[in-house]
């Protein structure tokens, strides 16, 4: 799951529209080769109700717009505990992730979001969030956001899988975050969805349809 995604959010709530700015400093265009092509393959079709919003794109990991924006939206974000800025997501500023291909896609609808991404990370998985990052805030332009995070007991997938559950409050503004990540082989899905309530059923539901489509795609 994707670390730049949830600051973004919390960007969002608080001044309302500033994931869709522009980085302060423009990546190069991602162009598709043949991992990143095999990903974009795999790529969670349009959920039920939903439109797509974003994507697909795909290429290097951090080259990508989403990732782009969002390390932006993290610079303009002041936390208390910066350690937990990364807890439970992929690190883009290391060179094994920033470089590793990757395919990203985003749905919408009334009631909220959904983004996938996977990145191709054969050693790599998102280490569990400490007990000091259950709850932590952050600044964001003058205002405080302040987040809450549950670990989520969910049915495993793959080889490896995790989730949580993370509620961000601030600027007058509240809204709940599920995450969840799965390796399957070489490959790390990520799903976050994001709203005003975030039901685990739900979230489960979409994670395993992802999951389904990354396993018959990706050997």
């Amino acid at each position: 799951m994707l670390k730049e995604i949830v600051v973004i959010s919390a960007v969002m709530l608080t001044v309302g529209g500033c994931a869709k700015e522009k980085p302060t400093t423009q990546a190069p265009a991602a162009k598709p080769a043949a991992a990143t092509t095999g990903l974009a393959a795999a790529l969670l079709s349009v959920p039920s109700g939903m439109k797509v919003t974003y994507g697909p794109e795909a290429g290097a990991f951090g080259s990508l717009k989403a990732t782009q924006i969002g390390l932006e939206a993290m610079r303009q974000a002041h936390l208390d505990q910066p350690a937990c800025a990364g807890a439970g997501q992929l690190d883009a500023t290391t060179p094994a992730v920033r470089d590793a291909p990757a395919a990203v896609i985003a749905f919408s609808s009334p009631s909220g979001s959904i983004t996938e991404a996977l990145v191709s990370l054969p050693e790599s998985f998102p280490k569990a969030p400490g007990k000091k990052c259950a709850s932590y805030s952050a600044t964001v332009r003058g205002t405080k956001v302040l987040y809450k995070t549950k670990e989520l007991k969910l049915p495993k997938l793959g080889d490896q899988s995790r989730a949580f559950l993370t509620t961000v409050s601030g600027g007058g503004g509240k809204m709940e975050i599920g995450s969840v990540a799965v390796r399957h082989g070489k490959t790390v899905m990520s799903i976050l969805a994001v709203g005003s309530q975030v039901k685990p059923q739900g979230l489960r539901d979409q994670s395993k349809l992802a999951f389904e489509k990354l396993a018959k795609t990706v050997k």
